[in-house]
Parts: C-alpha cells; sequence; structure tokens
C-alpha cells in the first residue's frame, strides 16, 4: 500500500514538474501609447521570470497605428514562444498584434481582422487613408505571415479593400490568388480549378474563430481558458498586472481630446477677464495633464516623489495666488502626510515600536505619522498648560510679570487727537499710511478716497485707537 502511494506522488510531482509555467499578459481596450508602456514593461517583467511561454490574450478593436507597430517590434524580438489568445475581438491594429505571435487561439464566437488604416474625414466620417500608410501596413503582414506561416495573399487583405482573394481547390491542391489575376487566365485553366471566393473587392477580411483556423490562421478553438491551458500544457501561470500607473496614462490619453477642449476654453475665458484666477490655472493644469500624461507611465513606483511635488505646488497657490482659500493649503497637506506614508519603511522603526502584522507597509506609516503628530501637536500644548508655569522664575522662560497695568504710549498719543484737526500725509493713505499731526507720527486711515503722500488732511473721526481723516480742503 504504502509502494502505491509513493507512486502516485512521484507520478504527480513528475506531471507538475513536466507542466509549462506561461506569464500571462492581457492587451484589452484601444490600442494607444499607454499600451505600448505596459506591453513594454509587462514583457521586461515576464522575461526576468523565465517562463516557458508568454501568453497574450488580446481583446482590442484597435486604435493607433505607430503604438501597435513598436507592440510588433517588441513582441517578435523576443526569444521566448509567445502565443496569442483572442478573447473576443481582435480587430484593426489588435489583429496585428494577435497575429505578431508565434501561434494563434480563439475561443469560440471570437473575430479578428480589418486592419484598413482609418482617418476621420472633414465631414466626421471614417476614410481609409491611401497607399502611403496601406503599403508599410501590408509589408508588416506579409512579413507575419511568412514567419508564422500563414497564407501570405489573405494576410494582404486585412489591408487593402481593392484586393479580391479567391480559394482554388484541385484534388489535393488548395492555393489562394488575387481574384484580377484569376479573371486574366484563360477559360481552360479556369476550369481546372473549384472555385470559391473568400474575399470579394471592396470587402477586408475579417474571421471567425472557425474560418480562422480553416484558413489556417490560428492553431484552434478551446472551448474556455482553462481548455487552452490544459491544450499547451501550461500548470502555472504568472499574470503580469497593469499598474495604476499605466491604467492613469490610458485614461488620459482617452478624455485627452475632451481635456484641450476645456483647457482651452477656460483659457479664452481667463483672456477675456482682468487678472489671472481660477479660470487659467485650472485650464493651463488640464492642458498640462494632456501633454505630461504620457509620461505617467513611469511613475508607478515614483508616486510619493509625485506627491510631494504636488504638496509643494498646492502650498505655493495658497500662499501667492489664493490665499485665505485654505483649500489649497488643505490639498498641500494631505498630499505631503500621503508622500510621507507610502515612502514609509517599517524596518526604519526602533526595536521597541510594536509591529502590526495585519496592516500593509503604507498603512502602518500612515498610522505611525498621525500618532507622531498628534503626539508633536499635544506635548507642547501640555507642558506650557500645566508645567512650566509651576517651575520657579529663574526655571521657566514663561514671563510671569503682570501685564494687566500694561499700556500703549501709542494710545496716549492718540487721545491726544481730536476732530478736526489738521496734519500732513507722511504716505500715500491706500487707504491705511502715516500721518504728522502736530510733533507726532502717527498711524492714519483715509475716509474715502485715497490721499497721496504730502496733502493735508483733516481728522474726520478717531475711534478704538485709530485716526480716520478726509483730505482737507
Amino acid at each position: 500500500m504504502l509502494r502505491f502511494i509513493l507512486l502516485v506522488f512521484f507520478s504527480f510531482a513528475i506531471a507538475a514538474e513536466d507542466g509549462k509555467i506561461a506569464a500571462w499578459i492581457t492587451l484589452d481596450g484601444d490600442v494607444d501609447p499607454g499600451m505600448n508602456d505596459y506591453i513594454s514593461r509587462a514583457i521586461a517583467d515576464a522575461v526576468s521570470k523565465k517562463p516557458d511561454l508568454i501568453v497574450f490574450e488580446v481583446n482590442s478593436f484597435g486604435g493607433r497605428l505607430d503604438a501597435a507597430f513598436n507592440i510588433v517590434d517588441t513582441i517578435t524580438a523576443l526569444k521566448i514562444p509567445t502565443i496569442a489568445l483572442v478573447q473576443k475581438k481582435a480587430i484593426s491594429a489588435g489583429a496585428l498584434i494577435a497575429l505578431s505571435s508565434d501561434k494563434l487561439y480563439m475561443l469560440p464566437s471570437t473575430t479578428i481582422g480589418d486592419c484598413a488604416p482609418i482617418v476621420q474625414s472633414s465631414d466626421g466620417q471614417p476614410q481609409i487613408v491611401g497607399e502611403k500608410i496601406q503599403s508599410p501596413l501590408r509589408a508588416k503582414f506579409r512579413n507575419l505571415a511568412e514567419r508564422n506561416g500563414h497564407p501570405r495573399l489573405l494576410s494582404e487583405a486585412f489591408v487593402s479593400p481593392d484586393l479580391g482573394v479567391i480559394e482554388l481547390s484541385s484534388k489535393d491542391t488548395v492555393i489562394y490568388m488575387n481574384a484580377t489575376e484569376f479573371n486574366d487566365m484563360s477559360d481552360e485553366e479556369q476550369k481546372k480549378w473549384t472555385r470559391k471566393t473568400l474575399v470579394r473587392v471592396g470587402e477586408l477580411l475579417t474571421m471567425t474563430n472557425e474560418e480562422a483556423q480553416r484558413l489556417k490562421f490560428s492553431q484552434g478553438t478551446p472551448a474556455n481558458i482553462e481548455e487552452f491551458k490544459k491544450e499547451l500544457g501550461i500548470t502555472k501561470t504568472i499574470k503580469i498586472q497593469i499598474s495604476w500607473a499605466e491604467k492613469l496614462t490610458r485614461f488620459i490619453g482617452a478624455i485627452s481630446g475632451v481635456l484641450m477642449v476645456i483647457g482651452f476654453g477656460l483659457l479664452y475665458m481667463e483672456f477675456k477677464t482682468p487678472g489671472f484666477g481660477a479660470f487659467g490655472i485650472i485650464g493651463v493644469t488640464l492642458i498640462a495633464i494632456v501633454f505630461l500624461g504620457q509620461y505617467a507611465s513611469s511613475l508607478h513606483d515614483k508616486l510619493p516623489l509625485v506627491l510631494l511635488v504636488m504638496g509643494v505646488v498646492f502650498m505655493l497657490l495658497e500662499i501667492f495666488v489664493l490665499p485665505g482659500l485654505f483649500i489649497c493649503g488643505a490639498l498641500g497637506i494631505i498630499c505631503f502626510i500621503a508622500a510621507l506614508a507610502l515612502s514609509f519603511d517599517i524596518s526604519s522603526l526602533p526595536a521597541f515600536a510594536p509591529e502590526a502584522r495585519s496592516l500593509s507597509n503604507w498603512q502602518y506609516g500612515l498610522m505611525y505619522i498621525m500618532l507622531c503628530a498628534v503626539l508633536a501637536t499635544s506635548l507642547p500644548i501640555l507642558v506650557s498648560r500645566y508645567l512650566l508655569p509651576v517651575l520657579p522664575a529663574k526655571y521657566t522662560p514663561i514671563l510671569k510679570t503682570d501685564l494687566s497695568q500694561a499700556h500703549s504710549p501709542v494710545e496716549a498719543f492718540v487721545e491726544q487727537v481730536k476732530k478736526g484737526d489738521t496734519g500732513i500725509a507722511l504716505t500715500d493713505l491706500r487707504p491705511s499710511g502715516h500721518a504728522k499731526f502736530g510733533d507726532k507720527m502717527l498711524d492714519a486711515q483715509s475716509r474715502s478716497d485715497f490721499i497721496d503722500a504730502g496733502s493735508s488732511v483733516k481728522v474726520d473721526l478717531v475711534e478704538a485707537g485709530k485716526i480716520w481723516v478726509v483730505k482737507e480742503g
């Protein structure tokens, strides 16, 4: 019995060793520079883990051609076997990326194709671009077809709507031919073949999962992802997750058009109003987000630095632009606290500090920072309120002289000035400044208009230690 158990155990152990480890990268949404940044970082992470193969799970309706070309070049340069799995759709640039892997698999009810480059015309309608863009794109598809064993002519049909493709079969021979070339053949030669139209002139090649498998683009159609793993012998997957910074980059890219319109609209409103205020600040910020957002994908490990800079900016706005509003100041303090919490290193705590295993590093840091802030605020108050007053006079920094009888000599001078007295403004009163009454220089405030220095003034009111004056004459 023991021998049987050991035999089963070693059988499972050997099977586990024979299984493959796959790095799993999900490509979902528009093909844009943010996806390109994510792919570059994810592939580097995947290669460092030394998997047996890399799986790209594709679900995309396409996007920018320049980003797609960069992604394809990155994938084709890999020395590790690559597998593309179409999860729902691989359309346009998504098809180009899916076909760049060594092998292609498609789940049931999925489609791939239609990779004609499109721009928006002046009337807002989509329009296929000319030969200048189609030619290098066709060349890229031909290169991938030769690399991975796909039908070359059908690969070009993804791109060119003026290319008709027919399938010719005769006994065990199957070839694909341009419809124009077939029409140029003699009737006798045409009769030797059984003809089937695959792509009509004016259409683009788009295939279902069954069609892609029959036309030798797809290796198969597993029922689900678990069946796919089983078919490839994958026993362990290492998922390379997209970071918050890469998500932020893709989100900014998706709404960049809206941000630009709002930003320039706010700047226009700012130019139409005097001074520089909230419209200008928000407008400049939105436009800066659009132009700087493309670099946000590299900030996933630099968030504390970003928060620190934002805190400084908010504080400068509070001091020089929007004083007394307190919103910018509060945001600055929050940014400083968050930066400290995220950069907190638990190993820097003293040995006597208790550990909280249930808290993450930043949560422990936030708790530690808030505790230090409470102690730093309460201890000085308690000491100055209860300890320092009871110390002997020569040991305490607190002045114990009774100031109840103290008086200001300035108040005595002000009391000597009466309504109707005249004097000279020593400085501009806008509205506060200095004026001379007799041989005394005192603070004075204009009652109405601004008063220039050197003007004669007359006391209009003396109240609560303040002298209110008007311009004489």
